[in-house]
């Protein structure tokens, strides 16, 4: 189970020699199943389920059908969604 908090995300872009980091806002996850996006452009409300691998499936709101995949380290995901503006989100645990 995921911790029940913020999220921060960001996108990351090779550009010049070097990767640039691009904020996207946070979510919070809350224990009712439910989300809120705190966008920079629409901050929303939505629901999310977590899979038997630990991911994170969102509907409604701006992360609507997305998924966040855990990955190797803890409490950090990559997000996915159909209006991503870049390929895919680094989201990581920064508090309550």
């Amino acid at each position: 189970m995921p911790k029940m908090g913020k999220y921060g995300c960001t996108a990351s872009k090779y550009r010049g020699g070097s990767y640039e980091y691009i904020p996207h806002g946070s979510f919070t996850l809350n224990a009712d199943g439910t989300y809120f996006y705190s966008g920079f452009e629409k901050p929303s409300k939505g629901k999310y389920t977590v899979d038997q691998s630990g991911n994170l499936l969102f509907t409604g709101g701006y992360l609507d059908h997305g998924k966040a995949e855990k990955i190797d380290r803890p409490d950090k995901f990559f997000l996915v969604f159909p209006t991503i503006p870049d390929n895919r989100w680094t989201c990581s645990y920064v508090g309550k």
